[in-house]
C-alpha cells in the first residue's frame, strides 16, 4: 500500500508542509509538535495547556489538519491538555501505512495515541468527520472516553452520503472543467463546496494549499450509526451545528439526534457554518469548556 495522504509531487510535499508550518509558527500558546507510533503509521499531534491539565483530544474536519483548532487552542488550553491530531490518512504530517477501511479501523488507532501520550482516559472534541470519528470512539472504547462534543457530524445520527457525494465528486469537478473552459487560473476553494471563507486566513491558505497537493487521502464512509448503538453509548455527549450548516437542516437535526440517542445535549450556534469552531470560536469554546468542567 502507499502511505495516505499521497502527494502529488515532491514540489507539492515541499510547498504543503511550508504552510502548514507557517499555521502552525502563530498558534497562540505555547505547544510542542509531537509524533507517535501507531498500528496504522505515525501520527502527528500539537499539544498544548499544562501537562497536568485533564487531557482533550481535538479532532478535525476532513482534510483539515490539526491546525484547523489553532482559533480555540488559546481559550481551551486554559483549562485541559489539548492533543489536536491531525486524523491519520488524511491532509497533515500523520501517514497511514495500512489500509484504514471504514469507521472502526480507527478506534484502536486513536487508543494507540492515547497509550503513546501516557493518557488513561480523555474527552474528545471533533468536528464534522471528526465528530463522527469521537461518537464512534464513545462506543467502540467507552472505557478510554470521558465525555465527547460532536460539531456539524456527518454520518453519526443521518447519512449524508449523497450529498457529500455531489459536493466532492460531482460539483467541484464540475466548477474545475468550467474554469477550464474559460481558462481560468483561479483554484478550488471550500466555496466550491458551499462553505463560507474561513475567518483564519493562514488555514484558509493552507486549506488551498491541501486542495492542489494531494493525489490521494483516506476516503471512509460515514454511514448513520445504529439506534441500539446510539443507545448504548455512556459517555454524555454535546451536538452543536452551525445554523448557516450546508449539510442538514440543523434545527430538525438537533431533534433527530435527540431522539436517537438519549440524554444527547445540543444547541444551534447563531452566526456559525459548517466549521462552527472557527466561525465563530468565542461561543463554540465557551459551550465546550461549560459541558466538560460540568460536574458529572
Amino acid at each position: 500500500m502507499t502511505a495516505l495522504p499521497e502527494f502529488r509531487s515532491e514540489e507539492a510535499r515541499v510547498r504543503y508542509i511550508a504552510a502548514y508550518d507557517a499555521v502552525v509558527r502563530d498558534w497562540p500558546v505555547p505547544f510542542e509538535e509531537i509524533d507517535v507510533e501507531t498500528r496504522l503509521g505515525p501520527t502527528h499531534l500539537i499539544a498544548s495547556g499544562p501537562p497536568d491539565a485533564p487531557p482533550l483530544l481535538l479532532l478535525g474536519s476532513f482534510a483539515a489538519s490539526a491546525t484547523v483548532w489553532r482559533v480555540n487552542v488559546e481559550a481551551l488550553s486554559q483549562h485541559f491538555r489539548t492533543y489536536a491530531i491531525d486524523v491519520i490518512g488524511q491532509a497533515g504530517k500523520s501517514r497511514a501505512m495500512h489500509p484504514i477501511r471504514n469507521r472502526r479501523d480507527y478506534a484502536p488507532w486513536l487508543g494507540d495515541v492515547l497509550d503513546a501520550l501516557a493518557v488513561r482516559r480523555a474527552s474528545i472534541v471533533g468536528c464534522s468527520f471528526g465528530a463522527m470519528l469521537a461518537l464512534s470512539q464513545a462506543s467502540l472504547m467507552p472505557e478510554r472516553v470521558d465525555r465527547v462534543v460532536l460539531i456539524s457530524p456527518v454520518g453519526a445520527f443521518a447519512s449524508q452520503y449523497w450529498k457529500l457525494t455531489y459536493a466532492t465528486r460531482i460539483k467541484a469537478p464540475l466548477v474545475k472543467f468550467a474554469r477550464r473552459l474559460v481558462r481560468s487560473k483561479k483554484t478550488r476553494s471550500l466555496a466550491d463546496m458551499g462553505l463560507k471563507p474561513p475567518a483564519d486566513l493562514k488555514w484558509a491558505t493552507l486549506m488551498g494549499m491541501t486542495m492542489i497537493s494531494f493525489s490521494k487521502v483516506a476516503i471512509t464512509r460515514a454511514p448513520a450509526f445504529g439506534g441500539r448503538e446510539l443507545r448504548a453509548i455512556r459517555a454524555p455527549a454535546l451536538l452543536l451545528i452551525g445554523d448557516a450548516e450546508k449539510l442538514y437542516e440543523p434545527e430538525a437535526m438537533l431533534e433527530r439526534a435527540k431522539r436517537r440517542m438519549p440524554g444527547l445535549e445540543g444547541a444551534v450556534v447563531p452566526g456559525a457554518d459548517h466549521i462552527a469552531a472557527m466561525s465563530q470560536p468565542g461561543l463554540v469554546n465557551d459551550r465546550i469548556i461549560r459541558f466538560l468542567k460540568k460536574p458529572a
